[in-house]
């Protein structure tokens, strides 16, 4: 089996994705809940550890369609790489850590969606996907548009419009993906 066949056969396996999607864009979408209705430091917090609620819950997904406990069908290679791709974001806290301690709150979302924007480039190519390199794309371009036009009187109101336009790209994406797993099965 050649390289481009297990990473089909993972993209099968996994959905491509789907239940790591769904689970991070609603909790980028409760984040948004957050933006509107708690101070500004409590919102930026909740966007910030968002992924500590969200990654036990794409866990559970994986478990429900099935892509945990079989044989990854890709060499201990990739899996290593994709285990890398995903926690390449880390890399993104110390900067949002600082933003939260000089009480830059309204910036958190917009710089944590653009980290999460540029690691998802990466999936593109694990789960042989161009869908992965648009949603980035757009999560990029709609998140600076969306705080570029936020009114400057409510300063709740951009921040809170990142997680939404975030969290609701990535919960279509997956269930595009998600359609196209089904068509294709």
């Amino acid at each position: 089996m050649d390289l481009a066949d297990a990473l089909g056969q993972l993209a099968e396996q996994n959905l491509s994705g789907v239940a790591f999607l769904s689970a991070y864009g609603l909790t980028w979408l409760v984040c948004a809940v957050f933006w509107s209705r708690a101070s500004q430091r409590t919102a930026a917090y909740a966007t910030l550890f968002q992924g500590m609620v969200a990654f036990p819950i794409a866990l559970g997904l994986s478990a429900l369609i099935g892509a945990i406990g079989q044989s990854r069908p890709v060499p201990d290679e990739i899996t290593q790489l994709s285990i890398l791709i995903g926690i390449s974001q880390l890399l993104g806290l110390p900067l949002l850590i600082y933003l939260i301690s000089k009480r830059q709150y309204g910036l958190v979302p917009v710089v944590f969606a653009t980290i999460t924007a540029v690691h998802f480039v990466l999936y593109s190519w694990l789960y042989q996907t161009p869908l992965y390199i648009g949603m980035a794309v757009l999560i990029a371009l709609s998140t600076t548009a969306v705080m570029g036009t936020a009114e400057e009187a409510n300063p709740r109101s951009g921040p809170g419009r990142v997680c939404l336009v975030t969290g609701g790209l990535l919960v279509l994406t997956a269930a595009v993906l998600a359609s196209i797993h089904l068509v294709t099965s």
